[in-house]
């Protein structure tokens, strides 16, 4: 449930215990760890403030709704930690941005009154592999790894590895590389690596960007044999070019029958600067990959910069961060998407999602609005890109689940002179799937 060890644990439990009935009932009865969240935050440069990591109250029935409950800073940091996941034995891991620090183990404790509490972090060795994106956990060859996608790679032009790490103790295996300028004419390769998604012994990468946004973007997703952890396919999505840039694939879903059982198997590909997303049939009994396909234009629809995958039992959720908005769809239809209810209008920016209920028992969704938290140049930010830049809200949404309603806000940069990079559950994935 937590990286306590069992003892420990044992002893947060009776002093919570004892410690609980001399609190005042107000606050005891706000306590509900559901509604707090964990979340990454990025010092801004022209503000003066650190990377962090924090636990928030998300509950807008609460009266503390967007208070920092607990934090760590993170000052040695030059560039934050980024996203963050939950092991399936609860460990929390953190991808970071900086060199120096591209994966971490999180520490969440609870503290003598039973609270939760973030108690620091740890950089893991990575074996050279910097700028630590997406985490997913998966077999290979009747084993479970860690698996990490690393957009730098070792370096370079066309840099970008995948790290498979051993999830007890957190040691490289093997490193998954093979670049481009490498390998030969029309063999597969790894390039600038983020989104991660797997079924079976198949396991597809998205080629998004490289990390200084400027050097290359990718417009592919690579298919990675698990039997010989090894590339063996790339395949081309993209179409439309908006922005004249190619498509920069991000997050990938491999939709699946464990999700649901009338889902088809294929793999769902949001593409960043192409503004759509694509659909790659899958054969599992022949293991291979049909003809891509658009299912969904942001440039015909009104939308653009489409981000994540999340979903609940029942529904599937794709962010767009412009204009700012979470659209919905049946996930027995998948890979088809059929909208199964009102879009969520959140800010410009909306990126990740977590689901959890009020204190009512209201069924609740949280966006989070920014994509890099990059500045402002006409604020004198010197992280400034100005197409990221337009896209950062630095903002948590709270919405109504079934209706899509905006019940409360929390400006992280007006609150706390930080923007916010990432939000997970407390204590657990605030979503059933992810990637």
């Amino acid at each position: 449930m937590t990286t306590l060890n069992f003892r420990a644990h044992c002893f947060a439990v009776i002093a919570a215990t004892l410690v609980a009935s001399f609190l005042p009932f107000e606050l005891r009865a706000q306590d509900r760890e559901e509604s707090q969240a964990m979340v990454l935050l990025r010092g801004l440069p022209t503000l003066g403030t650190s990377h962090s990591i924090a636990i928030i109250e998300l509950d807008p029935e609460s009266d503390r709704f967007g208070d920092i409950l607990s934090e760590t800073e993170q000052p040695d940091l030059v560039h934050p930690l980024h996203h963050l996941y939950y092991s399936p034995s609860g460990r929390l891991y953190a991808t970071g941005l900086d060199p120096i620090c591209s994966l971490a183990e999180v520490g969440l404790e609870r503290d003598a009154t039973g609270a939760p509490t973030v108690t620091g972090f740890t950089c893991l060795e990575t074996g050279g592999q910097m700028v630590g994106e997406d985490i997913m956990w998966h077999t290979s060859n009747g084993a479970e790894y860690m698996f990490v996608t690393f957009m730098a790679g070792r370096g370079g032009d066309d840099g970008g590895t995948v790290g498979v790490f051993d999830p007890q103790t957190n040691e490289v295996v093997k490193i998954i590389e093979a670049r481009r300028s490498q390998v030969g004419e029309g063999k597969p390769f790894i390039m600038y690596p983020h989104g991660i998604s797997a079924f079976q012994d198949r396991m597809v990468v998205s080629s998004t960007v490289h990390p200084d946004l400027a050097t290359g973007v990718g417009n592919s997703v690579a298919i990675i044999d698990l039997n010989t952890l090894e590339p063996i396919e790339n395949i081309v999505v993209e179409n439309e070019k908006p922005l004249n840039f190619p498509s920069s694939p991000v997050e990938v879903l491999f939709a699946r029958p464990d999700l649901n059982e009338n889902i088809e198997p294929a793999v769902l590909v949001n593409t960043m600067f192409g503004f759509e997303t694509w659909k790659i049939p899958y054969d599992a009994s022949a293991k291979s990959f049909g003809t891509p396909e658009v299912v969904y234009s942001g440039a015909q629809n009104g939308t653009a910069v489409p981000l994540e995958f999340y979903g609940n039992e029942d529904e599937l959720f794709i962010s767009h961060a412009l204009p700012g908005v979470v659209k919905r769809y049946h996930l027995s239809k998948l890979p088809e998407l059929v909208s199964s209810g009102p879009d969520i209008e959140a800010d410009p920016g909306a990126h990740h999602i977590i689901f959890f209920t009020s204190k009512s028992g209201r069924k609740l969704i949280a966006v989070q609005n920014n994509l890099l938290n990059l500045g402002n140049a006409e604020d004198g930010d010197p992280t400034d890109v100005d197409f990221i830049a337009a896209i950062n809200s630095h903002t948590i949404t709270v919405h109504d689940l079934a209706t899509g309603e905006r019940l409360a806000s929390v400006d992280f940069k007006e609150k706390y002179n930080k923007g916010v990079e990432n939000v997970e559950g407390l204590f657990g994935s605030g979503f059933v799937h992810h990637h």
